[in-house]
């Protein structure tokens, strides 16, 4: 029972080696461990990544955010084209839904581009803008958009359902792919 009071006594030089062993083997020691490894870094240079990799992503998630601000009026677009499209099911919704078609394009439009670009426009010349920010509309597209602007509700219910659903394929291609005029 002496014997780890006695280990203690002799001091750092104290043998570990058991009793037993024979007498070459006595003095030697365990190996020191070697001091642990830091994580602080070790040069200025390493500081100064570690600082511009932490402006970088800063920077990186404001530029996401700001997209993802800029692009609320396509989410918001795309979810009333979609209850639309729903409406388009309905017989005695139909005309209207086909009727609103036009001014959510235009909406969206203004939501993205200067209202002194957009707003005024009216006919091929709209037609154009369309075509200039995503080429989505072709010739008969354009044409049935012209039609659910300002045709009577009788020739919108003339409409059938293929050509309405090619205006909303249209429209929701322009809507997720167009470009911002600057």
């Amino acid at each position: 029972m002496n014997a780890p009071l006695d280990l203690a006594s002799k001091g750092a030089n104290a043998s570990l080696a058991p009793a037993d062993t024979p007498g070459i083997l006595q003095p030697l020691q365990e190996l020191p461990l070697p001091a642990r490894v830091s994580w602080t870094p070790q040069t200025v240079g390493w500081v100064g990544v570690a600082i511009l990799l932490v402006i970088v992503l800063m920077g990186l998630a404001w530029a996401l955010w700001r997209r993802h601000v800029k692009r609320r009026y396509r989410r918001v677009a795309l979810a009333q084209l979609a209850r639309l499209e729903a409406d388009l099911q309905d017989p005695v919704q139909r005309v209207a839904a086909l009727a609103a078609i036009a001014p959510l394009v235009k909406r969206a439009s203004l939501a993205a581009t200067p209202r002194e670009r957009v707003a005024a426009l009216t006919g091929d010349a709209w037609l154009a803008f369309l075509k200039r920010t995503h080429a989505s509309f072709d010739e008969s597209t354009g044409a049935l958009l012209a039609l659910v602007s300002y045709a009577p509700n009788e020739r919108i219910a003339a409409v059938s359902q293929g050509e309405a659903a090619a205006l909303v394929g249209a429209v929701r291609d322009w809507i997720e792919h167009h470009h911002v005029e600057v």
